[in-house]
């Protein structure tokens, strides 16, 4: 089974009570491998009670009575610990009489207390991950760990530690460290008796993860930040982030209330019809349910034997036909709120299944989102006889990366090889604008071509408004369209 999108995981995420998502990126959460120098001691194989009474089998004391008045415990106990020692063949009892048994040591059981003896402390260096943000020592397994370079090469933003130097190691960690050690197979024979010192540099290294942006419905100043690691969120880094006031320093707030609205675009005629959201969000439920009922059903098939599985095909063709009504009551709504984790999917579509025009508005053009794929797909639109208008660029463009150059050298080559695409830099947009056929469109603030290549990206509120009223979608296409036009006469 294949792993979920970063999209996926965020629909799914996206649902918390009194909140609304505003917006979403990925990020890197920060850690260091940290080297320590540890004082270990082997464990041992039996108990300290056993080992106390197999030492006083050794010194003479025969009886149970005789070795639980040295030791000062109940004698029950010290008969439960003889049988199970007699069972291990570490003691033999031997009858003196009807009534009275006395227990000698065996050449096993002097075998483990030589073995015993011989177990002494050992030096040796360590290595453990500390969380930057929950302050802790853990276990991350190497295939998680991204590099500082790493994440600037995807484009995904480095969270800061706080605070934000390295931890110090010393014996006053011995008991945190101690908890960790637990799940370290290196170690899993051996007990921590201190922690003795740091034993070399420590390394920075991150934890790819996911940011999700929630808004207070009723209070827009009231954000919650939420981590997920590996589809799945972590409460402790979300409650880590929120005491180190974690959404002042990297600015969060003043980001998400200092966005620009997209509604100018669009008239108040059209935004007074916007579906009211409540609406729209008993559908989008209804939405989500069929859709995990669809995926979990998908799951047994695959696992089931034959019989069963036509029983599951037939539940999960029920389950389609049910989502496939609830995205078509979606799609009819005339003008409704689009939701930031809406938006990629939204693309893909228009990508795979514009029959007649596509047009995208978007300031800037990233690798990430101009992949091969991409262009692969604007090809296929192309050959498929579809006319494609993309739209950008804001400001001055000289720090463009060489990946991103590329990128847009890519689409500039496939202009120019059909006549069908129109490629045109407006120099000053801010906005983000799709359109698929008649079917639908996007006015938003959602950066359509470099949503998840943006170093820079904020983290803003990013809801659209789509629109299926025909009349609206040919205005803003030929508003477009026609700007485009003049801007290449000037040029010519």
């Amino acid at each position: 089974m294949t792993e979920p999108s970063t999209e996926e995981i965020v629909r799914r995420l996206s649902k918390r009570p009194g909140y609304r998502l505003a917006t979403y990126r990925e990020v890197g959460l920060p850690f260091w491998e940290v080297p320590i120098r540890c004082r270990l001691l082997q464990k041992k194989p039996v108990s300290v009670l056993d080992e106390f009474i197999l030492k006083c089998i050794q010194a003479e004391l025969r009886s149970s009575t005789d070795v639980a008045d040295f030791l000062g415990i109940p004698e029950h106990v010290v008969n439960s610990i003889m049988g199970k020692l007699i069972n291990s063949g570490c003691l033999a009892a031997v009858a003196k009489s009807a009534s009275e048994i006395h227990y000698v040591i065996t050449e096993h059981g002097q075998k483990v207390l030589t073995e015993l003896a011989e177990i002494t402390p050992e030096e040796r260096t360590l290595r453990l991950a500390f969380d930057g943000l929950t302050r802790t020592y853990t276990v991350v397994d190497k295939a998680m760990r991204w590099r500082p370079r790493d994440l600037r090469q995807y484009d995904i933003l480095e969270i800061p530690a706080f605070p934000v130097d390295p931890p110090p190691v010393g014996p006053d960690d011995t008991d945190s460290i101690s908890s960790a050690l637990r799940s370290v197979t290196e170690t899993a024979e051996h007990e921590l008796l201190t922690v003795m010192s740091l034993d070399g540099k420590r390394e920075k290294f991150f934890v790819r993860a996911i940011s999700l942006i929630f808004q207070s419905v009723d209070r827009p100043e009231e954000v919650y930040v939420s981590f997920a690691i590996d589809g799945r969120v972590s409460e402790k880094h979300d409650l880590a982030f929120a005491k180190a006031e974690g959404q002042r320093k990297v600015g969060i707030l003043g980001q998400i209330n200092d966005g620009e609205s997209p509604d100018s675009l669009l008239s108040e005629e059209i935004l007074e019809q916007r579906t009211d959201s409540s609406e729209v969000a008993a559908i989008r439920r209804t939405t989500e349910r069929y859709r995990a009922q669809l995926s979990a059903i998908e799951e047994k098939v695959a696992v089931s034997a034959d019989q069963q599985r036509e029983e599951l095909v037939d539940h999960a063709t029920v389950a389609a036909k049910r989502l496939d009504e609830a995205e078509t009551a979606l799609d009819r709504i005339p003008v409704r709120v689009l939701e930031v984790h809406e938006h990629a999917p939204m693309l893909a579509r228009a990508l795979l299944s514009s029959s007649n025009r596509l047009l995208i508005i978007s300031p800037w053009i990233r690798a990430a989102i101009v992949d091969g794929q991409f262009i692969d797909n604007i090809r296929k639109l192309l050959t498929a006889g579809v006319e494609v208008i993309i739209g950008y660029g804001i400001g001055d463009d000289s720090g463009l990366r060489e990946r991103d150059r590329q990128a847009e050298a890519q689409l500039e080559r496939l202009a120019a090889e059909f006549a069908s695409f129109t490629f045109a830099r407006l120099g000053d947009t801010h906005a983000k604008v799709l359109i698929s056929d008649d079917s639908y469109a996007v006015v938003t603030s959602f950066n359509w071509l470099s949503f998840r290549g943006d170093p820079n990206r904020p983290f803003r509120d990013e809801r659209g408004t789509m629109i299926t009223i025909k009349a609206e979608i040919d205005r803003l296409y030929s508003d477009y369209l026609n700007r485009i036009k003049k801007l290449s006469e000037q040029g010519g």
